[in-house]
């Protein structure tokens, strides 16, 4: 028996899981160019904690990026939304789990 069809979201999630930013990054690449757009926000914010891990000077970077693309694809973004995930952003070299865990409740809320 062979392996199995490729599915590269679950490898994806996998890489996220074993904390391989390199892996991550280029499944991403691949999801991407595969859909012909931008992997999903949701699956963007599962990279930065570990660029926060394996690549702190580039965090900001990263960081600011999310934060733009959440502004232009979220309808009607308000100020305070945008003020807790940037600030949730800004506790994420510090504190990841908890920044992490805010950000996902943050971008429940403002989609729904």
């Amino acid at each position: 028996m062979g392996p199995g069809p490729h599915r590269p979201v679950r490898e994806f999630e996998g890489a996220i899981r074993r904390g391989d930013l390199e892996m991550a990054s280029t499944l991403a690449r691949e999801i991407a160019t595969a859909r012909g757009k931008p992997i999903s926000l949701d699956l963007a914010l599962e990279l930065l904690p570990l660029v926060v891990v394996h690549d702190l000077d580039s965090y900001d970077e990263w960081a600011c990026r999310w934060l733009a693309r959440w502004l232009s694809e979220t309808r009607e973004p308000t100020i305070e939304d945008a003020a807790e995930l940037a600030g949730a952003l800004a506790d994420m070299p510090s504190e990841p789990a908890p920044a992490l865990a805010a950000l996902r409740r943050a971008r429940r809320h403002a989609a729904g």
